[in-house]
């Protein structure tokens, strides 16, 4: 077989491999997942319906319960020994009601005035009038020390393996309302609460497999809506694969799937012209050399050193251009302020992010009202609503007042300040949590103050310097940084910027910069 051919046998088999059987495609794991979640949630909302509706139906017996031994009592207080007929009435008005066990009046020695009892195995129990009451329920009538309480006991109802509520309270005499005239006994099977529970659970069950099922066909016509574009990826990626770069597929939609067949096909096109490819890659990297040059004009490189304050930055670009970004400025004669943020992802995206935030940053910092929590909060509303790609960035912002001698900052997602007090000869840390920019609008931002004294230091960072990594894997880590600044501190900010990034190359060695570094040092010499 000659080279041809062997060339032609090698790209067959490129061109041709194997193909995996699809076990679970995408719309069943999909349409899974969304079943799964609207389950749960509605599950959820299902238990929690049926405990609180639990809950309410309990307290409304109970409190009706309460109120009909009350007014038992009370037409016991006016008709023990006057007019009992009444009474019996009131007792009869009672049994009427199916959810009541057994009810009874007691005299003032504890004796059966008038009663019902409907806890025998075939219904009324009977008892002897004028005789103590003894049904084997431990109530505390005589040795009560709030004699006007209605007293509550449960204990199981053999009848139907559920409970006996037992309501109690005293008779006080009507005529000094302090002697005992009698007692009032109500029995109440919790049968009402335990049926009215389950009615409950079998309407919210039907309304949670209507729920279910409309869940159901909603997710499974979701899902092949969803999915029918990545069948035409599918089905493009293996026309593409056969050799065919004229073809190219149509997803018309504005999501990232369209985003993605407009990817194919810019792919399959740039296959095509390889030759002109190449022209563009060479001049793009010369763009890029050019844009890396402009971006580095971008971060202010001269050395701030003003009525007491000291600030100097430094950024490297892991690849080219990056999306780190540090900036310092004057507000005004007395308020200098500062920020550093870093853009997810590296190279021209990131890079171009960064430049919106200087943008914003810019142009917003002109106002001589500004605070950092109105600051952050503008450049996170530009961003969001302009981000055209999935992009975030993290920031920290500070001002500080050579009047009050504070430092206000505001945080979206970056870290703690870091400082040096050199008055404890320590590295303190300060948190303020905030939602990285670009995420989402109308974020609201907090802001944070803390004193600065003569020879405290601000140390900003990205991780591209705690996490750089030399060739046996290990990083920088915090811990050095906490060190250089204990160790360094009488240096000026510019000095111990340049101090720092050397001894990050040099605990590097020679390892590739896998993220963009980038610090910015403020010192409040005196």
């Amino acid at each position: 077989m000659n080279d041809k051919n062997r060339t032609a046998a090698g790209a067959e088999e490129l061109v041709s491999p194997p193909k995996k059987k699809i076990r679970f495609g995408i719309t069943l794991k999909l349409s899974l997942a969304i079943i799964s979640l609207v389950s749960v949630i509605i599950l959820t909302i299902a238990i929690f319906i049926v405990y609180r509706e639990s809950k309410i139906l309990q307290e409304q017996v109970f409190n009706f319960v309460q109120r009909e031994v009350v007014h038992l009592s009370n037409t016991a207080q006016q008709t023990i020994g006057f007019d009992e007929l009444t009474l019996s009435d009131t007792v009869n008005e009672l049994k009427k009601l199916d959810f009541l066990k057994y009810v009874f009046v007691l005299n003032s020695n504890n004796e059966i005035i008038y009663y019902f009892d409907r806890r025998g195995p075939d219904g009324e129990i009977k008892h002897e009038e004028r005789k103590v009451l003894n049904d084997n329920v431990a109530r505390i009538i005589d040795e009560r020390s709030d004699r006007t309480a209605t007293e509550i006991k449960d204990y199981p109802d053999e009848s139907d393996d559920g409970k006996i509520y037992d309501f109690s309270k005293i008779v006080l005499s009507r005529i000094d309302n302090k002697t005992k005239a009698g007692v009032v006994i109500i029995g109440m099977s919790d049968f009402i609460i335990r049926k009215e529970i389950e009615n409950i659970k079998r309407l919210i069950m039907l309304i949670f497999l209507g729920f279910l099922i409309i869940s159901i066909a909603g997710t499974l016509i979701l899902a092949t809506i969803i999915i029918r574009p990545v069948k035409k990826l599918t089905h493009g990626a293996t026309v593409i694969g056969k050799g065919d770069f004229d073809y190219r597929i149509e997803v018309n939609t504005s999501d990232e799937l369209g985003r993605l067949a407009e990817e194919f096909n810019t792919m399959t096109a740039m296959i095509r012209d390889a030759r002109e490819k190449e022209i563009e890659t060479r001049i793009m990297n010369e763009q890029l050399e050019i844009a890396r040059d402009i971006q580095e004009g971008l971060n202010p490189m001269g050395y701030y050193n003003k009525k007491g304050i000291q600030i100097k930055g430094y950024t490297r670009a892991a690849k080219g251009v990056g999306g780190d970004y540090f900036d310092y400025k004057d507000i005004d004669e007395d308020r200098v302020c500062a920020l550093i943020s870093d853009v997810s992802g590296k190279g021209v995206p990131a890079s171009l992010v960064m430049v919106m935030i200087r943008t914003v940053f810019a142009t917003y910092t002109k106002r001589k009202d500004i605070d950092c929590a109105s600051v952050v909060r503008a450049i996170n509303d530009s961003l969001s609503a302009d981000f055209a790609i999935d992009k975030f960035a993290t920031m920290f912002f500070m001002i500080y007042d050579r009047k009050t001698e504070e430092l206000s900052f505001s945080n979206a997602g970056q870290g703690p300040l870091f400082c040096y007090r050199a008055s404890q000869r320590e590295c303190t840390r300060t948190s303020v949590d905030g939602v990285p920019i670009g995420i989402m609008e109308d974020v609201e931002y907090k802001q944070s103050k803390v004193k600065l004294y003569p020879g405290d230091i601000v140390m900003l960072y990205t991780d591209g310097i705690t996490e750089m990594r030399n060739p046996e894997k290990d990083e920088y880590g915090l811990k050095r940084v906490r060190q250089m600044l204990i160790e360094h501190h009488d240096m000026s900010a510019e000095e111990f910027t340049g101090f720092l990034v050397e001894d990050v190359d040099r605990f590097r060695n020679g390892a590739s910069q896998h993220d963009d570094m980038t610090m910015l040092v403020l010192k409040r010499e005196s």
